[in-house]
């Protein structure tokens, strides 16, 4: 993020959409060619929480990338998931302490963590005071296991933790210290509490036995092993994540049922889609647009039901929350309610002793520009003041609000609405998208419903390495694509003769551009245009071809060298290829994995000859279907081809050039595909033509 000055970035509107702007882009493009460990690196430099967000995120990068337009989008967060368990977590550093002035950050969930990690990397010393035994907030406290498994959470909290930061689990604001005694100590407090109580609703029978409050239901059931008596039938009550999170564990507690109402009607509920097909899934039956009415007791004062009333509509007329109920009402039979309508911080009247003012509504008084409350060096971030919401979403408020602690220490002015300023690119065009070849997305594999309801293990399996080959090649790698170098550009026009998707474009005034955000990045029209005046905006491709030359002079120290330019995707990305590269290819054998064969450009070919190759093999694949590009056969054979052709010309055997398109099983077992070219190569040098004799 920048901070109030600089050039404002441009991001994919997969990266403008994550409220941390994790470069999704990037570490989807690494697990696309096996490389899990630099994936893994790129997602740690800026997520504190890898680990978490890879397995409960909420993905908004997802809701905007531009691949849903086309079919759906890219499984992001599946992919993130996928990179943390395969790759290797880059080694933490301890920072240094460069700073003399001391951060105190009460309340160890995301929001603080991220405030934590963020000032201590900016050299500051940094002491978190989390209230309760481990840090991680509501993740940790009370996300069931079958959602994330907490050897996750202790995983991103420990490297916080060897980063310098340090942590004081089990002391709380209020009781074991107060504002007064950090500012003894600390030259800024960052307070990041959250939201810790769950909220009831004052009807009648609310105070009956059998009433239960959210939050301590899913500790007792996370840490406790709490379970219900046998033939209880549990009731909840709200729509929301939480709501959810509630009513599945009631299933895994023993609930002989369970039944959930809320106010809004099933396409309104607020709960993410996924979470509410999965408790449907697993036996959980819904109740929307019902209100609870009361709570029907017996004379003993145990619950008999719940009455409920028709509920037409939640918000008037100016969006503001004022439920409009109907005329039907009905009883659904139950012995146990849960409430499961929202969470606050009832415990913040004491900080008012402290220069700390409160709203009428008893929550913070708070600046959201200078991210401070109304006592000088004292902040405040994460749900405790934006309310309820992603983990993510607090993590991006912490960011911004060491933003505002180093201005404060560093006394300059701070704006949070100019601390995180960017844009993005437009929407496809119509144009473009009846275009883009349609792939199925691979959703992520889960537990069977009847058997996951059983048990706290974690419900998803997650992609397999196929799977996650497949999947990120989806990615469209918006506007990483071509560009054209206007001061050499002879207008020739064949790019737009060339491209599938009419990328190159004249407007109605006869000017010619190519419309960068539109690009798929096939590089077709980089290898084909005369003038070589179209580039790559993101040089990944051409830095692949560059490694040529290196490959070459270390295979020609053992001899006449080969050169194979392959994929750098699919089977060419799996871990027995990378293997056969890095520890079984012949010596003499340089492989160069390009972003498809199709942009082996013909000079690349023959440049390969000039730098003393004696063959070049292009090998592409047969995954054609799962391929994002179109033609890549068709290309590839014709620039080989055309190689042939100009080797001929040159007085050379034209078959020193070959391409194939390969099966899955021939690059899984590379080895004797490339003894078989090598061993041509030797007949042709020796005199024996293309073929063995």
């Amino acid at each position: 993020m920048n901070n109030n000055k600089g050039t404002v970035p441009q991001y994919p509107p997969c990266q403008a959409g994550c409220p941390i702007h994790q470069d999704a882009q990037e570490y989807v493009r690494q697990i696309s060619i096996g490389n899990y460990d630099k994936a893994l690196e790129i997602i740690s430099e800026v997520n504190p929480m890898p680990s978490v967000c890879g397995t409960i995120c909420a993905h908004p990068c997802e809701t905007e990338c531009r691949r849903k337009d086309v079919d759906e989008a890219v499984s992001i967060r599946a992919l993130k998931r996928f990179a943390v368990e395969n790759g290797s977590w880059p080694t933490v550093n301890k920072a240094q302490a460069t700073r003399t002035e001391k951060v105190a950050v009460v309340g160890g969930g995301p929001a603080g963590l991220t405030v934590a990690k963020d000032l201590v990397q900016k050299g500051f010393a940094v002491t978190v005071f989390e209230r309760s035994s481990e840090a991680g907030g509501a993740i940790t406290n009370f996300i069931p296991h079958y959602r994330l498994p907490m050897d996750s959470m202790r995983n991103d909290v420990s490297r916080i933790a060897e980063l310098g930061v340090e942590i004081r689990t089990g002391v709380e604001l209020g009781k074991d210290f107060t504002i007064d005694e950090l500012s003894n100590d600390y030259q800024a407090i960052v307070l990041a509490m959250g939201l810790p109580t769950s909220k009831g609703i004052p009807i009648p029978g609310s105070d009956a036995k059998g009433v239960m409050l959210a939050l301590p239901f899913l500790n007792e059931a996370k840490y406790n092993n709490f379970m219900f008596e046998p033939g209880s039938h549990v009731f909840v009550v709200g729509g929301g994540n939480v709501a959810m999170d509630v009513a599945r564990a009631a299933v895994r507690c023993g609930a002989e049922s369970v039944q959930l109402a809320c106010l809004e009607c099933r396409t309104e509920m607020p709960a993410f889609e996924w979470e509410i097909e999965e408790a449907l899934e697993e036996g959980v039956i819904m109740f929307p647009a019902w209100g609870p009415k009361q709570i029907i007791t017996a004379d003993d004062g145990t619950i008999t039901g719940m009455e409920v009333q028709e509920v037409l509509s939640v918000f008037d007329e100016h969006k503001r929350f004022n439920p409009k109920m109907g005329d039907k009402k009905n009883i659904i039979e139950a012995n146990v309610v849960i409430f499961a309508i929202g969470q606050g911080n009832d415990n913040l009247s004491y900080l008012t002793d402290f220069g700390i003012e409160l709203t009428d509504r008893g929550i913070l008084n708070y600046n959201p520009r200078t991210m401070q409350t109304t006592r000088p060096g004292v902040f405040a971030c994460g749900e405790l003041v934006f309310g309820p919401g992603s983990a993510v979403k607090a993590m991006s408020t912490g960011r911004k609000t060491a933003l505002a602690v180093q201005s404060f220490l560093d006394n300059v002015p701070f704006d949070a609405n100019l601390a995180d300023q960017f844009t993005t690119f437009n929407d496809l065009s119509e144009s473009t998208v009846e275009k883009v070849k349609r792939i199925d997305r691979i959703h992520v594999p889960v537990l069977p419903a009847q058997t996951r309801a059983q048990h706290n293990d974690h419900v998803e399996i997650g992609y397999d390495e196929r799977m996650a080959l497949c999947e990120s090649r989806r990615c469209m790698d918006c506007a990483a694509g071509a560009e054209c170098i206007d001061d050499i550009c002879a207008v020739c026009l064949t790019c737009l003769r060339t491209c599938p998707y009419d990328v190159p474009h004249i407007d109605e005034n006869g000017v010619f551009t190519i419309r960068n955000e539109e690009c798929q990045a096939c590089g077709l029209c980089v290898g084909i245009c005369p003038a070589s005046a179209i580039r790559f905006r993101d040089h990944y491709a051409q830095h692949a071809l560059d490694q040529m030359e290196d490959a070459l002079k270390l295979a020609a120290q053992n001899g006449p060298a080969t050169v194979v330019f392959c994929c750098s995707y699919g089977a060419f990305a799996e871990r027995d290829f990378l293997n056969y590269i890095n520890n079984g290819r012949p010596t003499n054998l340089a492989i160069v994995r390009v972003p498809c064969v199709a942009k082996v450009e013909v000079a690349k070919i023959l440049e390969a000859f000039d730098l003393g190759a004696e063959g070049v093999f292009v090998a592409g694949c047969s995954e054609e279907e799962e391929c994002t590009y179109q033609n890549v056969s068709k290309w590839a054979s014709q620039r080989v081809g055309r190689a042939q052709e100009i080797l001929e010309q040159l007085g050379l055997e034209k078959d020193r050039v070959e391409h194939l398109t390969l099966s899955l099983d021939e690059v899984r077992n590379f080895a004797p595909v490339a003894e078989g070219f090598l061993t041509k190569i030797n007949h042709v040098l020796n005199g024996g033509g293309g073929e063995s004799e």
